[in-house]
């Protein structure tokens, strides 16, 4: 199940970069660089990105960024929710199934600190973070997720000022 949600991470809001070379690398690259290369690689995998579009409409932050930040995001969601909810989370993309495994996209990403560490590598304050949430749970519900998903979600990805 949860490489079920990985491969939804991938399809929905990533490329297919390896993970552990996209934080190790991270410290090493420059911010620009390493966010042309996950906007390269998913492009190539030809998929539309609706919620980047949302977010780059809503926040100030552009297409790369905001397909970093939601990786970030969702891949932390693969690692901590329960089995239900990331079936759920992977039923409201019906062509998750199309891309390969996706927990090496980003590696371990654990806890928030992960995930801020991620914002950070891609130029982006780790505060973004909560003006992302609320926008990818809009989407969400929106799209058909129950409260119980949405709740999920909330809780795990609250971030401290």
């Amino acid at each position: 199940m949860k490489k079920s949600a990985a491969t939804f991470a991938i399809v929905f809001f990533a490329t297919t970069v390896n993970a552990s070379s996209f934080l190790d690398s991270a410290t090493s690259k420059d911010a620009t660089d390493l966010i042309s290369s996950v906007s390269e690689k998913y492009d190539a995998a030809g998929h539309s990105l609706p919620m980047s579009d949302l977010l780059t409409q809503k926040l100030d932050v552009s297409p790369e960024q905001a397909l970093t930040g939601t990786n970030a995001l969702f891949s932390l969601a693969e690692n901590q929710l329960s089995s239900g909810d990331l079936s759920e989370l992977e039923s409201l993309i019906p062509w998750s199934s199309s891309i390969p495994d996706a927990q090496s996209l980003l590696g371990n990403v654990e806890n928030m600190d992960a995930v801020k560490s991620v914002f950070e590598k891609a130029g982006l304050d780790p505060s973004m973070i909560n003006q992302f949430v609320p926008v990818v749970l809009n989407y969400l519900g929106d799209n058909g997720a129950s409260e119980g998903l949405l709740g999920s979600l909330g809780n795990l990805w609250k971030a401290e000022p």
